[in-house]
Formats: structure tokens, sequence, C-alpha cells
């Protein structure tokens, strides 16, 4: 009995854990070739200085060089994609 009830532990607990991967794969995000893509199209774009995660508030850093060789700080959310004010 003690063997039944183990196996069907381990198969319940096998599928939960599926489920909740199958859940955060469906999460739309944008990599970090998405958010260097949105820096390169700004019209002031020259180099790319750094380019950082911040995991907590789940933001891409992206310092880049202007056309007056000024350092600008773009920040693209991981969740939209889009640029942070």
């Amino acid at each position: 009995m003690k063997k039944i009830a183990y196996v069907l532990l381990a198969v319940t607990a096998l599928f939960v854990n599926t489920t909740a991967f199958a859940a955060e794969a469906r999460v739309p995000s944008s990599s970090i070739s998405d958010a260097l893509q949105v820096a390169k199209n700004r019209d002031d774009y020259v180099a790319l200085k750094s380019a950082k995660f911040d995991v907590q508030g789940k933001v891409y850093n992206i310092n880049y060089v202007t056309k007056t060789g000024d350092v600008q700080t773009l920040k693209i959310s991981k969740v939209n994609g889009k640029e942070v004010k």
C-alpha cells in the first residue's frame, strides 16, 4: 500500500511541476538582442557602451554613445520589450 501511495505522490508531483513549467514558458518576454535592436534603431545611436540586466526590475539597462559624444542610458522592459521612462 505504501508503494502505491509513493508512486501516486510522485506522479502527482511530476504533473504539477510540468504544468508550472508550461505556464512559465507561455509568458512573453523580450531577449537582450531585441533590446539592443531597439537601442540601435535610435536616431542618435553611434556605439554600444554597455548592456546590463536588472533582475529585480526586469529591465535591460543599455548605455550607448550618441552622435554628440554623450552617453545615454536606455531602459527596455523584459516583459513587453518597450522603453521604460
